[in-house]
This record gives structure tokens, sequence and C-alpha cells, in this order.
């Protein structure tokens, strides 16, 4: 039930922008500061917190709401997945519950936790094939995609692909010697801690390199300090930099008042029976069945569900306390609460096309795509930032023609494609590309059908905090919007592009703008995008200039990205898609209120005079890391660099690629971090 390794990764923002519901794709606030659920907060003198967003999820027979909360346990909104046990928030912002309303259960996956509505797009796993038994507790192993699943019911451990939807079955299945209630998975260490209802905690060590296989490596239980022994563990924590468990045992199951919270030192190494460093428990604790806990920081909030009817207790600085009977710092009476999260507040990571900083650690990822059912015509290469060797081949879609890739903050990879046929075009979802090598229906999932609009997609954007992806769907000359949780035969909101063939996007979170490179040369650019999703229109059109007069044709914008930092868009220009040497890079200054025909700050391209050095014929895409500029020339069979590329005063006109590699048609290119 914990969101794992955000004190490694970035986190989604607390105050992200927000938007109305559209067609179920958006998101809006709903219940937001609302009253409606009879929470009294009681604060025996008012305790600090840390920011951070708090997600609880009930569970009982007439609620089955998540509800979202600030630090101090205020609430701000109010929604349901469809599913009722354990809770957790990934890296993109979504939040995942498993769920035991259905006959064989379901794991939902819910865009733009914070922000959502019942309805609004989601995905989720169920069926018989998933063997799910009772799911209870779950976390996430976003290297490898998974979802780690406590299979209450039949004593088993099931990884789940996390980006997979539908009756698929489970990666790997664990055998346990006990049912599992809860679960947490320590990232560094490759360890996971299984909270069984035995009152053992079952420990894998090396966990997601075997997978479970040999069962746990040990196992421990609890005694108190009076010499109490465990009984039914339920809730568990791990704090990685001072090797300690929070476990909360409730005891018999019947009993509102025989809860108790452990907290266990060396946990790494702790085998057989271990004494408790420090345990609360008594009355005065209102600990009965604390089903989940979450640490942030030294703060610790509890799930208790029995005691009262359900209530949130908060025990601060947890790690130097003596315990005891004594009362939590912060009490929140609210309806049967079975699991919680806990997001602490940060700035998010950025987009992979938002990237600003060259001190970032990627790779250079492609897709090739010389001819639909080519032999590399589904396939993705890595290169080195150096672009030092030649690509090298990082996964097969086994699709027959692959377009556009791009990646969620999670590592998942996003790829159109496009087989010639409506039927046959769409959008794959990879879970973690980078850990893997061929597509699996158990850990994938895809987009496609007539309801999609999906004839020949192109470019695929990733509006990471508004929980979209954005599509530019060349052969009906429209963008297409879904959720970043759609899956199968899903219908977009369609954006009007005039009637003109776009072939990629990038949106600006910054400044609300999404930016579309269109085929007849121009970009068109939507202002306060999340607002009204392009409803009337581009707000802008930017056509390309010299000395006040545009280009002339021929003028085919592919390759598009924004740089918030100098508000400049690169543009690349294919010119004749049969030519070989007509090919352009182009930016637009001031691009956030550019519009009409508007000059270039700078331009390479073929000066025509018979020393074309540029290298320049079909460059379809690129990619920016706030410095260098990296560029897919498909005709020429090359990935380039244009290392300093805005600030570099030498490069305009006749100019040369810092450096080039061969590659076999590329296609698209995104940089991959590491």
């Amino acid at each position: 039930m914990k969101p794992n390794n955000f004190s490694e990764h970035g986190k989604w923002p607390k105050k992200t922008l927000l938007a109305p519901s559209v067609s179920g794709i958006l998101v809006g606030l709903s219940g937001c500061g609302s009253d409606n659920d009879n929470d009294d907060v009681v604060i025996d003198g008012p305790p600090e917190f840390a920011p951070a967003t708090i997600f609880v999820a009930s569970n009982s027979a007439s609620d089955n709401n998540v509800r979202v909360r600030d630090e101090d346990l205020g609430l701000q909104n109010t929604y349901t997945t469809g599913a009722n046990e354990g809770v957790l928030i990934n890296q993109a912002g979504s939040l995942v519950q498993a769920g035991d309303l259905g006959s064989t259960g379901n794991l939902v996956t819910a865009c733009s936790a914070a922000t959502r509505m019942s309805g609004d797009a989601s995905y989720e796993i169920t069926g018989a094939n998933t063997t799910f038994a009772n799911p209870k507790g779950i976390a996430t192993i976003a290297s490898d995609g998974l979802v780690v699943v406590a299979n209450n019911g039949a004593s088993t451990l099931l990884l789940m692909g996390a980006a997979a939807a539908g009756n698929v079955g489970p990666v790997a299945t664990v055998a346990l010697t006990a049912n599992a209630w809860d679960l947490v998975y320590d990232d560094a260490s490759d360890r996971l801690f299984v909270a069984q209802v035995d009152g053992t905690i079952a420990v894998f060590d090396a966990f997601s390199a075997d997978r479970g296989v040999g069962g746990a490596n040990r196992t421990f239980s609890v005694v108190d300090g009076d010499g109490e022994a465990s009984v039914n563990m339920h809730g568990i924590d791990y704090d990685a930099e001072s090797d300690r468990l929070v476990i909360g045992d409730v005891g018999v199951a019947s009993s509102a008042d025989d809860g108790k919270l452990y907290v266990i030192n060396d946990a790494s190494v702790a085998d057989g029976e271990v004494t408790a460093a420090t345990t609360f428990k008594g009355p005065n604790t209102r600990l009965g069945n604390p089903v989940d806990l979450q640490l942030d920081g030294t703060d610790v909030r509890i799930a208790e569900k029995a005691n009262g009817g359900g209530a949130i207790l908060v025990y601060q600085n947890i790690f130097s306390r003596a315990g005891g009977d004594v009362a939590a710092d912060l009490v929140l009476d609210t309806p049967a609460p079975e699991s919680l999260a806990v997001v602490p507040d940060a700035d998010p990571a950025p987009g992979v096309t938002d990237i600003v900083d060259p001190a970032t650690a990627y790779q250079v990822l492609t897709t090739s795509n010389p001819a639909t059912g080519s032999a590399t015509s589904g396939q993705l290469f890595t290169n080195a930032r150096t672009l030092a060797a030649a690509p090298q081949l990082a996964f097969d879609t086994g699709l027959g023609s692959i377009e556009n890739v791009t990646l969620d903050r999670d590592g998942n990879a996003y790829i159109t494609f496009d087989d010639g046929t409506t039927a046959n075009s769409g959008i794959a979802v990879i879970g973690a590309l980078g850990a893997r090598d061929g597509f699996d229906a158990n850990q994938d999932r895809t987009i496609t059908g007539a309801n999609t609009r999906l004839m020949s997609p192109k470019g695929i954007e990733l509006a990471d905090d508004l929980g979209l992806m954005i599509v530019a769907e060349n052969g009906g000359a429209e963008m297409l919007v879904f959720s970043a949780c759609a899956s199968g035969n899903a219908t977009p909101v369609v954006v009007s592009t005039g009637g003109v063939a776009p072939w990629e996007s990038d949106y600006d979170p910054s400044g609300d703008t999404l930016y579309v490179a269109l085929t007849n040369g121009t970009v068109a650019a939507y202002d306060d995008f999340s607002q009204d999703m392009g409803a009337s229109g581009p707000d802008r059109t930017i056509t390309p200039a010299v000395g006040g007069t545009a280009f002339s044709a021929p003028t085919n914008i592919h390759g598009i990205r924004y740089d918030q930092a100098s508000d400049t868009l690169i543009l690349a220009d294919v010119g004749a898609g049969g030519a070989d040497n007509d090919g352009a890079l182009e930016t637009i200054l001031m691009a956030s209120t550019a519009n009409g025909v508007t000059n270039v700050g700078k331009r390479i391209a073929n000066t025509g005079d018979g020393t074309d050095v540029t290298g320049l014929g079909n460059p379809v895409d690129i990619a920016f890391d706030g410095q260098d500029l990296y560029v897919a020339e498909k005709i020429n069979g090359q990935i380039q660099i244009w290392r300093n590329f805005l600030t570099d005063a030498s490069l305009v006109n006749n100019a040369a690629p810092s450096d080039i590699v061969a590659a076999t048609a590329p296609e698209s290119i995104v940089l991959m971090p590491e």
C-alpha cells in the first residue's frame, strides 16, 4: 500500500494545473472542501506537518470512497475508483487500487489521483486469469513495471503488469506460508517485507532479481516489552535510512481495543523472534484494527478501521518516542479507512519532452521505421548521449510499423503504430520499457479500434500533470486527446487543426500551451489548453519567415520542441518528403506570444551552392536537453547531435552537425532518463 521511491524520483506536485472534466478525460475537483463526511478533526496542541497529499480509501458496506486530504487531514476531494482495498500513488501521479468487490477482484489504475472525479478514465486488470483472491495491500516495482499484490485469499503474492489491462495473468506468483495483508518494497536494497496475518513478517532479499523463487529468505515475529507476541500483522512501512520497520498489529480482528504499533530496529536482518524497540498500545492510543500505515519522514499516519467506526491516527517523531498508552497527536474520525498513501509535496520530475537540464542522465531512444512490415519497423534502439557507437536494439514491439515514442515518469513507453489500415493502427503502452525486450500482453496494453479514430497516428505527447496523451492523427488531419489511462477502444477528445494534417506536438506545462507542428509549414498554438482543450481551434498560427516573408513551398514541419527557459520553439522542416537535402532546423523566439508570419531566430539549411554539409533531408523528429539538440534524420539514415544548439552562433545556414551516427530510417527520437 505504499508509493515507493518518492525520495529518489520526482514527485507530482500538490498544486497542479486543474481543468474541468471533458468527456471523462480531463480532471476536476469533486467535493473539494466539503464537510458532508461529518469528519471531526481533534487536535491536542496543533502539530505541524510537512506539506503532503494524503489519500485515504474507505471500505465498508456503504462507503468505498477515496478521500484526498492535505497534511492536516483537511478534505480536498472525494471519488470512487471501482476498487476498495490497498492504494498507492505511482510516479506518474496515478492512483492504483486493489479491490475485491467483484467475483474475481481487480486492480485499477486511475489517472490524476489528486484531482480526478468518479468516472474519469481508468484501466483495470480483472477476470479469472488474474487468480485474484481477496487482494489487499499493494506495492510497486517501477523499474520492472510491476505491482506486487498481497493475494490474501490464496497465501500468495502476485506480480502484475502495471501497464496491463483486461483479463491477464500474473507475471509471477510467489507462494507464502501464511496469508499476506500488506507489503513494502525497498528499491535500493531490492528487499520486500510482507506483513502476514499469522503475526509474522516474511522477508525477501533480491526480490526483483529472482521474483521470490524459493520463498522468503527469512521470517520473524515480534514480542513487545511486556513479552506479548504479535498476532495479526497488517499495515507496514519501511524507513531505509534508519533500517526501521513500523508495523500495525490488529490482534483479534473482532476486538476494537487490542491493536498495537511496533517499531523494529535493524529490520533488514531481523530473523526469528525480535523484540520491538517501541510499542504503542492501550485505550488512549485508539489502536484496535490498524489495517494500514504510512511513514512520512518520522511521522506515521495510521488507518484505524475498527475503533470508534474508523479514524486516521497520526503520531509524530515515531522513532524518538517511548511508546506506551499514548494518544495520537492528530485524530480524524472517518468511515472505515482501509488503506492510505502519503505523497510529500515536491516539484515533479520534468516530462521527457520538457527536460531543460543537460546534467540529466539519459540515453537517446529512437524508433526505426523503414517500411511497414520490414525487419526493423517495430523496433526501438538506444544510443549513448555521445553517439559514440551504433544504435543498440532495446525493444521489439512485434508490431508491423511503429511511429513515434514518448515516456512517462514511471518509464512506461507510449508508442504509436500504423500498419496501414484503420483496424491495425493505435497506441501501444509498454510497461518499464528499459527493463524488458518484447511486448507481453500480461504487462502491456493497446489502444485501438473504431472509436479511437486512429488511422495514421504520428507524434505522441504526454501532458504529465494533466494525465493526458495527445496524438497527432495525420490521416484524419486532427489532434486526438486521450487519458493516459486509456485502454482498448477508447474515445478521444478531438481537437481541430483546421483540416491541416499534423505531425507532432509539444505541450508547455508552464504556459499551458500546446504547440502542434503542421505539414503545411505552420505551427498551431492552443493557449489555455487545459481549460478548453482547443475547442475553438488554434488560438494562434505561427508561420516561419525570413525578412517578413514566409518560406516558399515545400515546407513541412515535423519535429517540434518548446524550450521553456528561453521561450523558444525549435522546429524541424522536412521540406519535400522525397528530397534528401532540403530539410531545415529553425527557431521561433518569444514563442509564447508569436502569431502570424514570424521571422525565425536562426535557420540551418542547405544554401543551394553545392556544398551542403547539414545532412538535413528529412529531419522527422527532434529531442532537446536544454543545451544539445538531437535529430532523427530519416532519409539520410542518421542520428545527429547539434551541441549548444541555441547558443552557438556558428550553427546557422550551411552548418554541419557536431556528430552523427548511422541509423536505419530513424522515425522518432526522445531522451530516456536513466
